[in-house]
Formats: structure tokens, sequence, C-alpha cells
């Protein structure tokens, strides 16, 4: 799958955490994931992004779940 759409991602830190204090938020999908490093927090957005993409795809409602969180396609491919 080759869809395009630019994201934000927010670190956080999360003091209290000891094994995975850095925290990557993604808003516009509403995914996180956390780890160690940022660097790893960052790795593993990513691959929760690309897994709930995926998934989402395979449900044949990515489209739909795009719309539904507010993203529009233009010529370029989504926006949001």
């Amino acid at each position: 799958m080759n869809t395009l759409i630019p994201l934000t991602v927010k670190i956080l830190v999360d003091k209290r955490s000891k094994d995975a204090p850095f925290v990557a938020f993604n808003p516009e999908l509403d995914v996180a994931s956390c780890g160690p490093t940022e660097e790893k927090a960052r790795q593993n957005l990513k691959e929760a992004v690309t897994i709930f993409m995926e998934e989402t795809q395979k449900q044949g409602k990515l489209k739909e779940t795009l719309i539904e969180l507010g993203f529009q396609k233009d010529e370029h491919g989504w926006i949001s």
C-alpha cells in the first residue's frame, strides 16, 4: 500500500515511566506508541501507524476511516 498522508508526531515524556518514558503520538490518526528513547518511540509509532493503515485497508474501510478522521483527498493525496 502506498498511501501518502502528512502526519504530525508529538513527543511527550512521562517521567513516571522507567521502561518507556518517551511517548510518540499522532493526533490525526489518534495512534500512539512509546519507547525507552525518543528514536525508539518514533520507530514504534511508525510501526503502529503502518499496522493501523494496513488493517483498515484489509477491512476495506481505509477511505471511510480517513474521511471520518477529517482527511480530504485532493490530486496529490490525502490532507488533514
